[in-house]
């Protein structure tokens, strides 16, 4: 891990730039470096591996770059240079992207494969260009003070310790995450504050002009390759460039922990990596949670079966008592109470190895998440079915109901309403993809917020609906269309954000196979049905661990996720609750309806997983004001 910061304008106290730069600590332990070239200072915390070679300069000295990240491609890119006759002076990434730079200009980052944010300051040409990976797996936050001063950071809590940059809230971002549990880019909850899209770069020189354009699009690479003429083609040429990913994921680790949740991902990365273990062996970890001994069963299992040495991590309730320190971690809330988990792997995974190695992304991409299958589905329901489904949602039985949604909660009263109002707007078709999604993914709809706002929040409802989105999606098929509005938000601004922040918070190096882009790309252009087929998502990946360790289990969904009808019933969550969404706190923050979040709260334990996610969301949100608003120094700062 590491981390970038600094800021283009006037000159500051050095403090400043340090301060900026310690607060990124947690990312990089092997220490930190400096570059000053008024009106440019800028600072990195790195590796131990890349400390004294930052920032790296050209020999006359006009430009210098300082990088964020890890080139999974290095070897070979500087192979290719020394063949060019440019050779390196030392091993430093920071200097291969400089002569990357010196040879292919604002186009090198079309030569790298792996996770970075880099900043390239050419002086001859007087323009800092910032250059951010194609997923999006490093972060990169900017902003713009009020005095004109251009500052960066690869977290909030760096960019907030300029003295011309101040927390206020942006009321638009709360009411996004309100639906979706997170908040799409490129704005941040904070007003004024950006992030630098993924596979985009942004430029700036002294006359103050920001240009922020792409790099690397996703539509480039939506077509399939001619040469592949069948299902086995595509299965061959995907089951190559996944074990390549993966082969590069694991290159330099010498004791990498790997993930295994049971999920088809995580058993494909390690089916693979045992082909040719060390002598050592592998480290596997999965987590569990406290009462559920059914959900350690499968990748206990698949350990067996694959012979690695296999180490289970329980959660408890007890555990919950670390969010406020996550939620400090991560910059903006989030809603997944997947964080804790995260976390609970990130902390007791990373100790005693150099990685972990994890198959984030791959549910995104491939049509495997919960809410990407029953969207499909229901968008696949002949219209007469769906009829006859609407006409039955409040008369079936609880245990069928709960049967056609492998989830970690009940589908109880509230959750019937929503099925009832998203195949609704499933059958209006001047319904847009972006709103029907919506409808379906929310935490809180249009009508729930209704109740919910008071007069400060009712001015920016549902504003992120705006016209610019909705007509970037226009793809030729449902899952092509899902897939691109995964791309655009949820996998950048709420799944690797997760990893990223927590990984970094536990000073950890993560590893993300799923999200080489070689991979990628191949993903985008193969058919719709080797994504998505019979209700379930992931079909190559199932299919590669078909072939390589034939008849392995797979986790439910049901046990794969945190139980949250147990963990926010315990002590701690209900006292944590009352004090953060008591009606005096409600009162004060001036947002919602005191009413409204009390009976939120008084019916998280009931466990209907749309009212469960309504109550978690209030929760982590109330924690990010007190955390990054208000300043309480009762919690982590």
């Amino acid at each position: 891990m590491a981390g970038i910061a600094g800021y283009f304008g006037q000159a500051q106290t050095p403090e400043t730039l340090q301060g900026m730069v310690r607060k990124l600590l947690h990312r990089g332990r092997g220490g930190e470096a400096f570059y000053h070239a008024n009106p440019v200072f800028m600072g990195v915390r790195t590796t131990a591996a890349e400390g004294a070679a930052q920032p790296a300069y050209s020999r006359d000295d006009s430009i210098a770059v300082l990088f964020s990240g890890e080139i999974s491609n290095y070897a070979a890119l500087r192979a290719d240079l020394e063949r060019k006759g440019i050779h390196c002076r030392n091993d430093s990434t920071a200097e291969l992207v400089l002569h990357l730079y010196e040879a292919y200009g604002l186009n090198l980052a079309t030569h790298l494969r792996g996770r970075f944010v880099f900043a390239v300051h050419d002086t001859l040409k007087d323009f800092v260009v910032i250059t951010r990976d194609r997923m999006g797996q490093e972060p990169l936050y900017y902003t713009t003070t009020q005095s004109g001063d251009f500052v960066f950071a690869s977290e909030l809590k760096a960019l907030l310790e300029h003295p011309g940059v101040r927390p206020v809230p942006e009321l638009r971002a709360i009411d996004a995450f309100l639906s979706f549990g997170y908040s799409p880019g490129p704005g941040t909850f904070l007003k004024g504050v950006h992030k630098l899209p993924a596979g985009h770069r942004l430029i700036w020189n002294p006359g103050l002009h920001v240009m922020v354009e792409p790099y690397w699009q996703w539509e480039t690479y939506m077509r399939p390759d001619a040469s592949l003429k069948t299902d086995a083609d595509f299965q061959a040429r995907f089951d190559t460039l996944l074990e390549d990913a993966i082969a590069q994921s694991a290159a330099g680790l010498h004791k990498p922990a790997i993930a295994l949740s049971g999920a088809a991902e995580e058993t494909a990365i390690a089916a693979f990596l045992t082909k040719d273990a060390p002598p050592h062996g592998l480290d596997t970890f999965t987590v569990g949670y406290d009462g559920d001994e059914e959900a350690l069963l499968p990748a206990r299992e698949i350990a067996r079966r694959l012979g690695t040495r296999h180490n289970e991590i329980i959660c408890t309730p007890p555990d919950m008592e670390k969010l406020p320190e996550i939620v400090w971690a991560l910059d903006e809330p989030l809603g997944d109470p997947a964080v804790v988990s995260s976390y609970m792997l990130s902390q007791q995974a990373g100790q005693g190895t150099d990685g972990i190695i994890r198959g984030v992304g791959a549910e995104d991409m491939m049509c495997g998440l919960l809410q990407q299958e029953a969207f499909l589905r229901m968008s696949r329901m002949p219209p007469l079915f769906s009829a006859f489904y609407r006409a039955g949602v409040n008369l079936l039985p609880q245990s069928w109901m709960d049967s056609q949604f492998d989830c970690n909660g009940r589908i109880g009263d509230k959750c019937r309403q929503r099925i009832l109002m998203v195949l609704s707007e499933l059958g209006n078709r001047r319904s847009s993809l972006m709103r029907r999604y919506a409808m379906m993914t929310a935490v809180f709809t249009a009508r729930d917020k209704a109740a919910l706002y008071t007069g400060t929040m009712s001015p920016v409802m549902e504003s992120f609906m705006d016209s610019g989105r909705e007509s970037a999606l226009s793809w030729p098929t449902p899952i092509s269309s899902l897939l691109a509005l995964q791309k655009d938000y949820v996998l950048q601004d709420s799944t690797l954000l997760r990893a990223d922040k927590i990984a970094g918070l536990t000073s950890t190096t993560l590893r993300l196979p799923y999200m080489d882009n070689a991979l990628v790309e191949f993903i985008l252009s193969a058919p719709d049905h080797l994504k998505y087929q019979g209700g379930k998502g992931k079909v190559m990946i199932r299919n590669y661990v078909e072939k390589v360790a034939p008849g392995l289990p797979e986790i439910s969904r049901r046990h794969a996720n945190l139980p949250m009808q147990r963990f926010l019933s315990a002590r701690l969550m209900r006292d944590l609750m009352e004090t953060c969404l008591s009606e005096k706190a409600v009162r004060a923050r001036g947002l919602f309806n005191p009413d409204v979040v009390r009976h939120i709260v008084g019916r998280v334990r009931d466990g209907d997983m749309i009212e469960m996610r309504q109550g978690f969301a209030l929760l982590m949100l109330e924690l990010w004001f007190r955390v990054y608003i208000d300043g309480d120094k009762s919690w982590p700062r």
